[in-house]
């Protein structure tokens, strides 16, 4: 049908800028597990799609399957921890069996994967890989699982080795996957530079924050003209400077992610080298 593609068309073609909303819906089964994993689709599939705004017609009883599958993206610990708010990409081989659904938590980074199995009997095997993404050095995965038993229930967690993560998925279940994310780390704290003939020496100490990713290197810069030099430690050397001009100097980290934010400027002036003559007294 592409509902929602097709509702999207039509405001573009029609009336540019109106949003668009799926309204007083209700896929029944609200007391059994399958009522559970269909509402966990349709929420998947209304992110997916950007839809702007949905009203389920009406509130699920309290404790009930269909409940608990809403809280699993509102909710999942009692604690207020919810599904990411920028939606990401995720694909499964069999949407009709394990449809994977995905998004950033902008607060703190991490990578939320909600997995909805549709199959009957039998557990299903399955391996989610990452790509596009950067985890926390050694990041240790939550996993949250709502499954026949009617209860969200805490799995142990899972060490990420590599880009990849092996799991066993129960039939008619919402599993929900945590992935703390990195981000770009934090500014170094600049020291007094040394001034030298055509140069800069930019000493610096780490930011207080690598993001939770092993800094790669370190780029400072002097302006103007945007002279640059990198490498991985203190110091940093600026060549091909300007002797007598003063320069404006910072130092930013960088890890996998990218870039954090400079450090306080410095200025810097270079100065030429001294040259001693020795004149022979004559007598």
């Amino acid at each position: 049908m592409q509902l929602i593609p097709r509702l999207h068309q039509w405001a573009g073609t029609y009336y540019p800028g109106t949003k668009v909303a799926i309204t007083e819906y209700n896929w029944g089964a609200e007391g059994f597990i399958n009522g559970a994993t269909a509402q966990a689709d349709i929420l998947g599939i209304f992110g997916r799609e950007q839809l702007d705004l949905s009203t389920r017609w009406t509130t699920p009883d309290t404790g009930s399957p269909t409940y608990k599958a809403i809280r699993m993206y509102r909710n999942y610990d009692g604690k207020h921890s919810a599904f990411g708010d920028i939606s990401v990409g995720a694909e499964g081989p069999n949407v009709d069996e394990v449809a994977p659904f995905a998004a950033v938590r902008s607060s703190d980074h991490a990578l939320t994967v909600m997995i909805v199995t549709k199959t009957l009997l039998g557990d299903t095997p399955a391996t989610m890989k990452l790509s596009n993404f950067v985890p926390v050095d050694g990041a240790v995965v939550q996993r949250w699982q709502l499954d026949s038993g009617n209860a969200i229930t805490p799995l142990a967690s899972l060490t990420l080795a590599g880009p990849s993560i092996s799991l066993t998925l129960p039939p008619q279940s919402i599993t929900l996957l945590v992935v703390p994310g990195a981000s770009a780390p934090g500014a170094p704290v600049i020291l007094p530079a040394a001034s030298e003939n055509g140069r800069a020496v930019i000493t610096f100490t780490a930011p207080a924050s690598n993001g939770g990713s092993s800094i790669t290197r370190y780029t400072a810069t002097c302006n103007p003209g945007s002279s640059s030099a990198s490498g991985t430690a203190s110091p940093v050397t600026v060549s091909g400077l300007t002797n007598g001009t003063r320069y404006s100097c910072s130092v930013a980290a960088f890890n996998a992610v990218g870039g954090g934010p400079s450090s306080a400027a410095l200025i810097v002036t270079p100065v030429g080298a001294i040259t001693a003559r020795h004149h022979a007294a004559r007598h």
